[in-house]
């Protein structure tokens, strides 16, 4: 049950409306038409929300008369004359009940729960209402939900009146009697009239029939005190023990004013109802005015007043006393400040009898609220109808049709012109569902709002006037309906279309300066910043464009890199490095590039951290200048950060560095032309790790000039190794040669030819000295060989460096190494000679000789041609004999390292793909072969050609743009790989003192391990297992050996083939070649020349040297000395000198004191 009664109200509402329609339904076709011309039931329509949600109007009708003929009334105009649908809703016992109806309220005569809260509506119109009688709840009702509240549509045409009446009858008595007039308050005054003669005394009427004082508002102190206080009647009130003012009623029932106070006979009876309407007031008028009346309440003031003559109270209009035709007394006009006070002497105020409608009837149907406003009734008409209504018994809606029969001119002129609209409405047409313009037929017109896009435009005809709803103009819009005018689009937007709500922005590239444009202005060539450009000053380049015109025709030109281009930017900012629009649009040119005062969007790229700060054209850092800020002022030195004046320190340095370069050459000679052996000794390691050192630190330094985005971090340290491959600028080379780059240029390109030269004059100047400092040609050859092998990767990057051009942003090119320098130009050129030069002659040909020293070596050596593998000890010294060849890869890595610099400037993936096949092929020829005889420089050389491979392989990863996380690793890894690089070159420089430090020589008994990698047995333990091997191998079968060289495998058959060729050339050494020698080189090829034979003064001297050589040999045998017999065997597959050049030289030293040297035989 419980959940029935709360499904109830829920239902209620849901079936609400369409009981509305169904009863509607009903009423129309019970009931016929009242007016002859009435529209057919068929073609009424009902109200429609903008949901789709449709029903009848409702009509709530007040339960007494005036307001049922006057419902009626409208009931069977809105029905007939205007189309709708109309239900009567219900029926409300007062004012207030109506004021729920309309607000939606399901239950509006339920005081406990009226039913308040729906959202629509079923009740619309409430007609002869009084609400200023119900101020109070009327605001109660406006708070509890504002947009619901009712609407008060103005006066019904005749005001409501209140107070004191009486029969006509008593009135008509008194006047033709004695001429009193008892319609006005004078003439009921007791001192000369006497007025209770025209009605019945009090006694005629039964206590039984009148309530007791104490039952009514007699007993309310608040109207007693207001009594006294403005009459000052004490005589008409008793005082209570509390204090409280009552009414004195002398028998209990009726309350006598002081004009018959002493007479009750002479009272006139005055009646009221409910708990004592209007007692306050009469009571006050009684005492003022002398009027003698005696007051009380009747149980029934609708009979009482028609059994008995009396005065009572009463409303009009109002059918209660119909038949009495009652009379109104007049008292003084109302004093409506002396009421709020509680002086109720003068006349009650009219009261407000209102049509009241719902919130919503004017968005449902404006025609029909406009109907209500004109409905306006006299009394006699309403009077007329009351009395019909009583005399005839009939249907209020039977007595309103007789009445709109009989007086049809009051009620046309309320009936609104369906063609005449008002401003914010147009004509509409409702079988074309369309606004029109026109209203010649007007069977389907009628007056809607004017709908978003559409104005109220007045329209003049025959018929008067009226308004259309035209559509708005091309330039304005309007986004609100019932507009009496279209707005006009703002500066910065546009319509080009008619009849739109809203208007357009202006696209990108577009402005409109004017209001009320139907079309935007083209910006010339360019673009905006946004949408909606509101003057031709908004028109510009878009971001990464530049308007170089500046003077308001655009031409926008593409930005490209190097400069930073802000929307709406122009090369007249970029200039002045200002904008009238504000700093943000100002473009400029960015970080590490470069533009000329004189030609601002001609952008040069810089080389060089921090060298152009960007910003203005023609800013560069630290006074440097020329084109991308290459260069420093004649006499000036780029240092840190800035420009620094030449000193004369840095110009003796580089004086005294030249001097110390050409007295090293000379000590070189001395250095590099010592005996080599197959073993290691402590200058061998201590040079080859040096060089392993400078050659690895050469190839960083070409790493260096990748065009790469390196991190910040490590420029510094590849610009430092750039001294390696002779970019000597950043050591202030310009404060002696100039700031000409060719000549810097050409002083780098002759640095090696110079020192070859220097060289060979040093070799021609030494026959001048003693024989012993006598250069030898072959050792002349190979210290020049040393000399342009070190500097062969130098060499190759000095002659490719007029090759490496690379591009600028506006198509340029320069030299990656001398970027003053453009490409294609006159000192291009020179360069461009010189290098070739350098290339064809030092790299390409010294590579060439090298090549066919190589192959040949071989040859030479097993021919005993050993001053020509002298002559290339340089190239050959450093490696194991049967590796001799390795110097060449090694020689050719550096020319392959810069050739792609030189070939591929512009493409950096291309660099790093190139230069990581070098490194990664050099790695895997190096690990083949394992070619320098100390065993630890092999692992060194292998490690730093890893490093050196990962290094470049790293910087794929700065080939784009990184940022964040990405970045951070790059940096991250580019710094370890650079530090494992450092570790390795500090490990050689270790090496390198260690060597110094230790000076045994490596293969022999005092060996490091550390070198070595492991550690060596002894010679004499060699030889022993040498022979015994020897041996074994001689007492085989043939067959069987055979079988056993037959099922060796290819390493190992590689391997005795290798020990057969060692054998061969270094422990059992022929004078007859094999084919077996060809794969190394001998190393009595490195031996000292065996001395000439000369001439003997006498046949004696020749005696003379055998005989001491003889007694030095025994002397030594005796002693167990066998230094001419056994040799220290050489650790891995080389040996000392042979037997016969051991002994030859000990002649010779035996030799020394026979006086001057003979003549060569």
């Amino acid at each position: 049950m419980a959940r029935v009664a709360r499904l109830r109200p829920l239902c209620s509402k849901m079936i609400r409306p369409w009981i509305f329609v169904a009863a509607a339904f009903v009423q129309i076709r019970v009931q016929g038409a009242c007016l002859p011309d009435a529209i057919d039931a068929s073609q009424r329509r009902n109200l429609t929300r903008g949901d789709g949600a449709s029903y009848p109007v409702g009509l709530f009708t007040l339960n007494w008369a005036a307001s049922l003929v006057t419902t009626g009334v409208a009931h069977v105009l809105i029905e007939e004359r205007m189309g709708y649908n109309v239900l009567e809703t219900g029926t409300g016992s007062g004012t207030i009940e109506g004021f729920y109806a309309l607000f939606g309220c399901l239950q509006p005569n339920n005081i406990t729960n009226r039913g308040c809260g729906p959202s629509v509506t079923y009740s619309h119109i409430a007609l002869e209402a009084w609400p200023e009688t119900y101020v109070s709840e009327w605001a109660e009702v406006i708070k509890q939900n504002p947009a619901m509240a009712p609407v008060i549509l103005g006066s019904m045409g005749y005001d409501g009146t209140t107070g004191i009446f009486f029969p006509s009858s008593s009135l008509n008595s008194a006047y033709y009697t004695e001429g009193i007039a008892l319609e006005f308050y004078r003439g009921w005054n007791y001192s000369w009239s006497q007025s209770w003669k025209y009605f019945d005394s009090v006694a005629s009427i039964g206590l039984n029939l009148v309530l007791p004082c104490v039952e009514t508002r007699f007993q309310i102190s608040k109207v007693n005190e207001d009594y006294i206080r403005y009459t000052g009647d004490m005589d008409g009130v008793d005082v209570l023990p509390n204090g409280d003012l009552v009414a004195r009623c002398p028998d209990g029932h009726f309350w006598l004013a002081p004009g018959c106070r002493a007479d009750s006979s002479k009272c006139v009876p005055y009646v009221t109802g409910g708990s004592g309407w209007w007692l306050d007031d009469t009571m006050q008028k009684a005492t003022a005015y002398d009027i003698p009346m005696a007051l009380g309440v009747a149980r029934d003031l609708g009979a009482l007043p028609k059994q008995r003559t009396t005065t009572f109270y009463a409303w009009v209009p109002d059918t209660s006393f119909f038949e009495l035709q009652p009379a109104s007394i007049t008292f003084p006009p109302n004093d409506i400040n002396a009421h709020l006070n509680g002086d109720k002497r003068t006349a009650a105020p009219d009261s407000l009898v209102a049509k009241v409608v719902s919130q919503d009837l004017s968005s449902l149907s404006p025609r029909l609220e406009d109907f209500l406003r004109n409905m306006r009734y006299n009394l006699k008409n309403v009077n007329d109808m009351m009395g019909d209504l009583l005399k005839t018994g009939d249907s209020h809606r039977d007595v309103a049709c007789r009445w709109l029969l009989d007086n049809r001119g009051v009620w046309e002129s309320w009936l609104p012109d369906e063609t005449k609209c008002f401003p914010g409405f147009g004509l509409y047409d409702t079988n074309l569902s369309d606004f029109i313009s026109n209203r010649d037929n007007p069977t389907f017109l009628e007056c809607r709002a004017c709908e978003s896009g559409r104005f109220s435009s007045r329209l003049d005809d025959v018929r008067g006037f009226t308004y259309e709803c035209k559509r708005c103009a091309p330039g304005t819009s309007q986004p609100s309906g019932a507009a009496l005018q279209c707005e006009k689009c703002n500066p910065g937007e546009y319509q080009s279309e008619v009849g739109k709500q809203a208007c357009n922005r202006c696209e990108i590239g577009y402005y409109q300066d004017e209001p009320g444009s139907p079309l935007c202005v083209v910006c010339p060539s360019g673009t905006t910043l946004g949408l909606g450009s509101v003057s031709l000053a908004d028109c510009g380049c878009e971001a990464g464009f530049i308007d170089q015109a500046g003077d308001g025709n655009l031409s926008c030109l593409p930005c490209g890199p190097g400069l930073d281009c802000p929307a709406l930017g122009s090369l007249t900012s970029l200039e002045s490095g200002s904008s009238p629009l504000g700093i943000n649009f100002v473009p400029k040119v960015k970080k590490d590039f470069y533009s000329s005062p004189e030609n601002p969007l001609m952008l040069f790229r810089c080389l060089g951290a921090g060298r152009c700060p960007g910003g203005r054209p023609g800013s560069c850092a630290g006074g440097l200048q020329y084109r991308a800020c290459t260069e420093c002022p004649q006499g000036q030195v780029f240092s840190t950060d800035s420009c620094q004046n030449c000193t004369v320190w840095q110009q003796a340095g580089w004086v005294l560095c030249l001097l110390l370069i050409f007295l090293g050459l000379v000590v070189a000679y001395y250095m590099l032309t010592l005996q080599s052996t197959a073993k290691a000794s402590v200058l061998f390691t201590t040079a080859c790790a040096f060089g392993l050192t400078i050659s690895s630190l050469q190839s960083v330094g070409i790493v260096g000039m990748m065009t790469v985005d390196f991190p910040v971090e490590l420029r510094p340290i590849f610009d430092l190794l750039q001294v390696f491959v002779l970019d000597i600028d950043s050591l202030a080379f310009s404060c002696i040669a100039g700031n000409s780059a060719p000549a810097r240029y050409t002083s780098s390109v002759l640095f090696f030819p110079a020192m070859v030269l220097w060289l060979v004059v040093c070799s021609f100047a030494s026959r001048w000295l003693p024989s012993e400092f006598r250069w030898e040609r072959s050792k002349t050859c190979s210290v020049i060989g040393a000399l342009l092998q070190v500097g062969f990767s130098t060499m190759s990057s000095i002659s490719m460096a007029p090759l490496m051009c690379f591009s600028h942003p506006n198509g340029v090119h320069s030299l990656l190494k001398y970027p003053s320098v453009t490409c294609g130009t006159a000192d291009h050129a020179i360069m461009l000679a010189m290098g070739l030069l350098l290339l064809i002659v030092g790299v390409l040909g010294f590579l060439a000789l090298c090549t066919y020293a190589v192959v040949l070596s071989p040859r030479w050596s097993a021919q005993g041609h050993h001053t020509k593998v002298r002559a290339f000890r340089f190239l050959l010294f450093r490696f194991r004999l049967d590796s001799w060849w390795f110097g060449v890869p090694l020689l050719i890595r550096g020319p392959l390292l810069s050739l792609p610099i030189a070939l591929a400037t512009d493409y950096p993936p291309i660099q790093v793909m190139a230069m990581s096949s070098v490194f990664i092929v050099f790695l895997a020829l190096e690990c083949r072969a394992w070619p320098w005889k100390v065993p630890l420089l092999n692992v060194m050389d292998a490690l730093l050609c890893l490093i050196m491979t990962l290094l470049v392989g790293s910087t794929s990863l700065h080939l784009g743009p990184i940022e964040g996380e990405m970045k951070d690793f790059a940096s991250i890894l580019a710094s370890v790989l650079m530090g494992c690089l450092g570790l390795a070159m500090a490990s050689l420089l270790f090496m390198t003192v260690s060597a110094l430090v230790y000076r045994a020589a490596l293969g022999g008994q005092q060996e490091l391990v550390f070198f070595n990698l492991h550690k060596q047995p002894s010679s004499a333990e060699v030889s022993e297992r040498l022979k015994a091997s020897a041996a074994r191998i001689r007492s085989m079968e043939e067959s069987d050996l055979l079988q056993a060289v037959g099922l060796l495998s290819v390493y190992d058959l590689g391997l005795v083939v290798s020990y057969m060729s060692m054998a061969h050339s270094e422990i059992a050494a022929t004078e007859a070649g094999d084919e077996l020698q060809m794969h190394r080189i001998c190393s009595h090829s490195f031996a000292p020349p065996k001395p000439k034979l000369r001439k003997m003064k006498k046949p004696s001297d020749l005696g003379r040297r055998l005989r001491l050589t003889v007694q030095r040999l025994t002397a030594e045998m005796d002693t167990g000395r066998p230094s001419l017999l056994q040799d220290e065997l050489p650790s891995e597959d080389g040996m000392g000198a042979s037997f016969s050049n051991r002994l030859e030289a000990a002649a010779d030293n035996d030799l020394k004191d026979l006086g001057p040297k003979p003549k060569e035989l």
